[in-house]
Formats: structure tokens, sequence, C-alpha cells
């Protein structure tokens, strides 16, 4: 039976979104190689030797071996290596190559990235002329693997030496235009704005804080009122949240601190009242990729506070900020 070529990918890493870069990185150089063309992925803590990387890929019957490193704890810079043994003489030929990031490409982008530079490679060594190394009728026959994770990773082969292991937080700042509306009021009732800062805590979550400003017109009390909020929370999105072109689901829920304060319209009655309060909301979200750093975010919700401001004045309908408010944003995401 004639297969396609198999090659070992191994990853020297211990970050933990090593896993999706690299499933992305395998995914992409299939997608160059020869038809039925799989991989085999290593995650290991320490660079091994050349007879180590020689004798796995002999065991699996790998065409070539791509050994992936990081020069900085970003992970802004790899290098990446292709061992490919001559059938001549077993010594293996080798290509290097560096690819540099921004910071604003998102894990997966990456992946695919480094994905698309080592199925160059492999396809510039395989037609190099040296005897067709990743050619399938000079592989041997075995059913082919799943290109994936292997389900029992090696143990590591030792300590990063001067390395440290968390990734990095990845930043990103949102702005939105926001407008609430209650049973008593119209959509167009509420205007204001929001700005945010995000963390990412770890894949899929981040942490939120954020600062807005809300008017509301009361029409049935001839009255106005300023919303201040301040915003703690969390963030969940999926996996293509981030991605260009890509719609992704995610979720937000804060704790709130407000201020709030009515006034009669017109200035004909100096009294006004102001509140400070708890609350919190929760909504989802949908977000489109524009580009690699810009996601545009449409999010709904509730939101409720503990207590609200009221204007009482006599001969007049009482003023009351609504203690529950259906919450609609509109808004820019952007990585940093």
């Amino acid at each position: 039976m004639v297969i396609g070529p198999i090659v070992l990918l191994i990853a020297v890493t211990t970050a933990p979104d090593s896993v999706a870069v690299i499933n992305e990185a395998a995914a992409a150089c299939v997608q160059t190689l020869p038809a039925g063309a799989t991989t085999v992925v290593r995650l290991v803590a320490a660079l091994p030797t050349d007879t180590e990387i020689g004798a796995d890929a002999a065991a699996i019957g790998a065409a070539a071996s791509v050994i992936v490193t990081w020069r900085d704890d970003a992970r802004l810079m790899s290098d990446v290596r292709v061992l490919v043994p001559s059938a001549a003489d077993g010594q293996a030929r080798m290509a290097t190559r560096t690819i540099v990031f921004s910071t604003r490409d998102l894990p997966a982008e990456r992946g695919r990235a480094l994905g698309l530079v080592i199925g160059s490679m492999l396809d510039e060594d395989r037609r190099s002329g040296a005897q067709g190394r990743l050619d399938a009728a000079d592989l041997p026959s075995r059913p082919a693997a799943v290109a994936s994770i292997d389900a029992e990773v090696p143990p590591p082969i030792g300590p990063l030496a001067g390395e440290s292991p968390p990734a990095p937080p990845h930043w990103a700042i949102e702005a939105s235009v926001i407008t609430a509306i209650d049973r008593q009021e119209d959509l167009d009732d509420t205007i204001g704005g929001m700005i945010a800062l995000r963390r990412t805590l770890r894949p899929h979550w981040a942490a939120r804080a954020g600062l807005g400003l809300r008017v509301i017109d009361l029409d049935s009390a001839e009255a106005d009122a300023r919303s201040t909020l301040a915003e703690l929370g969390m963030v969940w999105s999926s996996d293509d949240f981030g991605r260009p072109g890509g719609v992704g689901a995610g979720a937000r829920i804060d704790l709130l601190g407000a201020r709030e304060a009515i006034r009669r319209s017109g200035g004909g009655d100096p009294r006004f009242a102001e509140l400070w309060t708890l609350g919190g909301d929760v909504l989802g979200q949908v977000g489109l990729g524009l580009s690699a750093g810009t996601t545009l975010l449409l999010s709904a919700g509730v939101e409720g506070v503990l207590s609200t401001a009221r204007l009482v004045t006599p001969d007049q309908t009482t003023a009351e900020l609504p203690s529950t408010r259906l919450i609609l944003e509109l808004g820019v995401l952007s990585r940093f």
C-alpha cells in the first residue's frame, strides 16, 4: 500500500496555548504536502538531540522531522529546523528559517503561519532533487495517522533553562456605543458610551474593567438623567471570536458601581436627585473579525441595580430611573 509522507513535528515549549498553535501548524502543513500526508506532533520541554529526533522519526516511519523553538517568552520569534534523512548515507539534510510574529497575531494565526512555512520548506527540499525523500513511493507501508497531538506526549527531556513558561498576557481595548430600554422608555431615550480594557487570563477567558457614561431622557416626567458607570467583570469568547472574517460567540458578566443623577428639564426647578448604587449585568456577544487585531462587537443583555435615583417635586410627575434595563451595545475591540 502506498501512502503519503509522515512528518514528525516537535515543538519545544511549555506555554499553555502551545497545543492550539501547533495543532494549527500541523493542519496547515498537511494541506501543503502530497495527498495522504500526515503529521505526528510531540510537545517537549527541552530541545532533544539529533540522535533522539532521528530515533523517534525512524520509529514512526517519518520522512522528515521539524523542530520548532522560540527565542523569547512572548513567542514572537520562532526558529524552524527541518531534518530530512538522505537515502544514500543516512545523514540528514538540514534547513532552517526564522519567523517573526506581531503582538497582534492570535495563537491560531501564528500556528497557520508556522504550518505554511514548514510546508514550504518541505516542498523545497522535496523538489531539490534529493532522490524524492518526501515521495510516497519511497515510504514504508503503514496505516495513516491522524494529524493531531499525540495521545501520549513523551515526558520532558529536561527543564528549559532560564525560561519562564507562562504565556504573557494579551491586552485589548474596547469602545462601545450603548442604548438601554425598559417598559417606560423608548429605544432612543438613552444614549451613551463605554471604554474598557481587557486582559486575557487563559484561552477563551479575559478580565475586563470599564468606564461609561449615559444620558437618559425621561419624557413622561420632563426630566433628564445621567448615569456614570464603573464595571469590573469577566469575558468568555469562542475560538472564532477574533479570527479575521470569522463570526464567534461570547458572554460577559460585570459587577457595576453607578452614580445616577436626575434633574428637571429646562432648569425651572433647581432641585435634583443623586444616588450611588451597585449592580450587575449579563450580556451575550457576537464578534465579527475585521482584521487580525480588530473585532466588531454586538452585545445585548440585562442590567440591574440595587437602588435607583428618584426626584419628587410638588405638582409634577415623579422622575425615577428604572432598576432593570435591557442593554444594547455596538463596539469595536482592538488588541495590542
